[in-house]
């Protein structure tokens, strides 16, 4: 515990003060009128039970980013397997000593390499025999998959999205991007893949903070605006895509995928970014196909940028939806099972 000593000359005597912690920034509250019972003249208020409301939006931010060391970390094996996997030199053998260093990843990997989806169903009996038949790009994104369904599988009380709600909504982003990205940008299914799987993250940082100010939220949406994302920026001063690009600093990927997680809702704003157009209209495909990000969010609109930049229609939109939602099931009752 620490102590601090204040002059004083330098105390507003007879009256009620309030200032942060300078270690903790939690609030100190000194009452120095003269009816205050010497017995309970300072209140401290740990910083986890003061209200959001009492603070700003920077502050709630600092909060909120020093709190995502709290958030699980992207597996170790993930960001192993993806450096072996980049490395032309790498061998089938490699990656499997890599997946195989997590077993419980290496199991998921083998669940999903044996789905129907991919059409291997009791084939694949190794890690190794999985990377041969899968190859390496696939086998990325099953990897990513595998490695992801954890940290997204949980309930977002804020958010109003029950225990795989938010699961389902990134797989369906995922596979709506690597389906936009095989037509438009082949050279990105990867990456489209990967930030399709976390664009939403932010919101697992934030919901603690929704969940607190529920009620507010749900009058911002009642009385104001049907959308989630302008009651974040009206109550709390910034929305879950600025606190997803911190997440992407400290998971240390590359700087075209965390900008395409901060611009996911409004791409223009992306200064051209390809990656950012993928995800925006990936993110309103799973919407189409049954698998929105929560109330609130289905109502925002689609960028006509993103149709024009990426050469689609609202019919290929359509049609990509009813692919995605037999994937999305396929590929949840496999990993569940």
């Amino acid at each position: 515990m620490k102590s601090y000593t204040l002059p004083d000359d330098r105390l507003p005597h007879g009256r009620l003060v309030s200032f942060p912690c300078p270690s903790c920034k939690a609030k100190i509250t000194i009452d120095l009128r003269p009816e205050a019972d010497d017995g309970n003249r300072l209140v401290f208020k740990p910083l986890s039970e003061s209200a959001d409301t009492e603070l700003s939006s920077e502050d709630i931010k600092n909060r909120i980013i020093k709190r995502v060391n709290d958030l699980p970390p992207m597996p170790k094996v993930l960001i192993k397997a993806r450096g072996v996997l980049s490395d032309p030199n790498s061998s089938f053998k490699d990656i499997a000593g890599i997946i195989e260093s997590d077993q419980a990843i290496a199991a998921k990997v083998l669940k999903v390499a044996n789905s129907a989806y991919y059409g291997l169903s009791g084939m694949v009996s190794s890690i190794h025999q999985a990377s041969v038949v899968l190859g390496y790009k696939t086998l990325e994104q099953v990897i990513t998959m595998a490695s992801s369904s954890a940290l997204l599988g949980q309930q977002l009380k804020g958010y109003g999205l029950n225990a795989g709600g938010l699961w389902k909504h990134s797989l369906a982003t995922a596979m709506a991007s690597r389906l936009i990205a095989q037509k438009r940008a082949p050279s990105l299914e990867n990456d489209a893949f990967s930030v399709g799987l976390i664009h939403d993250a932010g919101k697992l940082a934030l919901d603690p903070h929704v969940l607190k100010q529920r009620d507010a939220f749900d009058a911002f949406l009642r009385d104001r605006s049907p959308s989630f994302l302008l009651a974040e920026r009206h109550i709390l001063g910034f929305d879950h895509t600025e606190i997803a690009y911190d997440l992407c600093k400290k998971w240390k990927l590359p700087e075209n995928q965390a900008d395409a997680m901060r611009y996911h809702h409004c791409p223009e704003g992306s200064n051209g970014n390809q990656l950012a157009h993928i995800v925006h209209l990936a993110n309103h495909i799973a919407g189409l196909a049954g698998f929105g990000g929560g109330p609130g969010f289905q109502e925002l609109p689609l960028s006509p940028d993103s149709l024009e930049i990426l050469r689609l229609k609202p019919e290929n939109a359509e049609e990509m939806a009813g692919q995605v939602s037999g994937a999305v099931n396929e590929l949840t009752a496999t990993l569940a099972g």
